[in-house]
This record gives structure tokens, sequence and C-alpha cells, in this order.
């Protein structure tokens, strides 16, 4: 069909579906998808004057007079990713690897939560009391280790290690025990590997056991606390914990992402809709808008009783003055089949 043909077309009944691309603007990066949008909608604001018909009885309206003022675009997420729950807080986003953590000090009480510096625990211990002991490490991982580096053990407090024993190898099923002479020694921080070391190439990884101090005494979770995601529940009739006991919780955490609400400003976007019309043999609607300012989300919907959340979130088409040439839109154009 001619381009001619299209644009006289009258059948054209339409439910769009599709993706939503986007990146910021004047980046040269590919536009990514943003997720699943439930509802995309492009409105427009006018401003009307009106000049009243005085020539006759009755009035009316002699000349009228219109000037677009907004364009807004709305949004209504359906993937809280990462990307769109910082968009719509305006917030900023980093990431913290997994790794563990030994001896983080808590107070405790009963019935209350523990809020561990990570989330996500796992393996968690937790002593009381000033009880001096040791625990022993078992492959614990390191990677990218170089000749001369020390490569600092997870669990050390203030004595250094004892007992300890390493393997190299790219998988702990693998790996190759590696002597100490020569090659390593141990140091308060934890292991200094040799500059010189014969059995040791730049950026193996090292897979460590090892015996530590410990202080205090082993609480049994049973009976006494939950893991839970943002930390450690001490039940409200612990057996072996009291109100306002010191506690050390030595746990391992996985890696994750921490969005700072409301630390930035709303980042101006370059969006592309690539649209399928469900009511017409999926002839593609593509809508590429060149400057979107996008807001904070309305409403960030956390916990319902029943059903998703969703982000609702809206913004301003703004104009693009790099679009130039005559008949060419500097705010939005729309392509279709």
């Amino acid at each position: 069909m001619s381009s001619a043909a299209i644009i006289k077309r009258i059948f054209a009944p339409a439910a769009l579906v599709g993706q939503v691309y986007a990146r910021e603007r004047g980046s040269t990066a590919a536009p990514m998808p943003i997720g699943n949008v439930l509802e995309l909608e492009l409105s427009h604001k006018e401003d009307v004057q009106k000049q009243q018909d005085m020539t006759a009885l009755g009035g009316g309206t002699h000349a009228e007079m219109r000037r677009v003022t907004d364009v807004e675009i709305k949004m209504k997420l359906a993937d809280l990713n990462v990307t769109n729950f910082a968009r719509a807080s305006l917030g900023t986003v980093h990431g913290v690897e997994g790794g563990t953590v030994a001896n983080e000090a808590h107070k405790v009480m009963r019935g209350g939560l523990l809020r561990t510096a990570h989330i996500g625990s796992t393996d968690v211990v937790v002593r009381k009391g000033n009880t001096a002991g040791t625990a022993t490490a078992t492959d614990e991982q390191h990677v990218g280790v170089n000749k001369g580096a020390i490569v600092p053990l997870e669990n050390l407090t203030a004595a250094p290690a004892t007992a300890v024993s390493v393997r190299v190898g790219v998988d702990v099923a693998t790996a190759t025990p590696l002597a100490a002479a020569g090659n390593y020694t141990v140091v308060a921080a934890g292991i200094q590997v040799d500059a010189a070391a014969p059995d040791v190439a730049d950026g193996s990884v090292f897979w460590v056991n090892y015996t530590y101090a410990t202080v205090g005494t082993v609480i049994p979770a049973v009976g006494n606390y939950e893991v839970r995601a943002a930390g450690v529940y001490v039940l409200p009739d612990a057996v072996d914990l009291a109100d306002d006991d010191d506690v050390r919780l030595s746990y391992d955490y996985g890696s994750y992402a921490v969005i700072e609400a409301l630390t930035t400003k709303a980042k101006e976007l370059e969006l592309l809709f690539e649209g399928l019309n469900e009511a017409d043999d999926g002839k593609p609607c593509i809508v590429e808008i060149w400057r979107a300012s996008q807001g904070v989300a309305s409403a960030i919907g956390l916990m319902a009783d029943k059903g998703f959340a969703s982000l609702p979130v809206s913004g301003a088409v703004l104009k693009d003055d790099t679009k130039t040439g005559v008949g060419v839109s500097k705010y939005y154009r729309v392509r279709k089949v």
C-alpha cells in the first residue's frame, strides 16, 4: 500500500499495546525498555480567547484564537524496577555488593527488631557477652588477588587468623592447595601475598579456611529470635536474651540496590512508544517524544489488600529546539501504517 493510500484510509480503529523505551535526553546510548506500561496518554491544554459578536442581537462569537499551553504525558508503570522507582521518586541509585559482616553491635529490646546494616541476612550468628572463643571460616572466597596484595579476611576482629590454609582456583570444587612458603604470610589484617609469589598469578581466586577469635556466647535462634529481611526479630519471651543486653551479629548478605529518594532533580527523557494495533492486524504506530520532563510519582503503592502495585507518573512534553525544518515538530511525532 502506498503512503498516499495510508493517509486516505478511513478504517483505523485503535487498541494499542507495545513497548515504551527511554533514555536520558542528549544521551547517545540505546533507548532501553522500561517494562510493562499499563496506561500511556498524551494530553493537550489550550488557552482559548474569544471575541464576542456585537453586530447583531443574540450575541455569538465573532472570532476565536487558540494556543496550546501545555502538552502532558501520563503513564502507569507496572514494573517497579530500580530505574523506574528512582525516576518516579527523584532518587539517586547506588549498588551494594554482597559480603560478610562480623560483630555488628546491637542492644536488645525483646519484641523488637535488631535492624541490620544490610538487608537479606543469611547465616546469622548472635553472640552475647564478652567470653572469648573461636570460630572457623570455610572456603571464604576472594577474587582478583594479585601478587603483593593483602587479602583482608572477613571475620577478623583484633587478632590474626590461625590455622590458615589457602586453595587457588576458579571454583571451589577444583581449587588446589597453595603452599604458604614463598607465597603468603598471615598478618593482622589477613593474608599478605608475597610480591614474587611463584604459585600465584595476578587475578587469582583464593579459597581460605581459617580460625578466628570471637567474643561472646552464641545464642541459639530457637526460642530467642527470628531472622527477617530487615534484621533479627527478638521474640517477646526470648529465653536467653533480656532487655538492654549487648549482642553482636555476624552474617552474610547478598548484593542489593539502594534508592535515596528526593535527592535529585527530574530527568529529561527521550521516549519512544513502539505501538502495535491489536484492532488492526497488529499494524505499527510509533510515537517519538523528543523531550519529556518526568515528574515525581503522585503515589507509590507499597501495600494493598489485593492486586498489583503500580507507579502513576506524569510529566511535561517540552520544546526541543534541535528539531528544525518546515513541518517538523519540536515536540513529538507519530508514524503509523
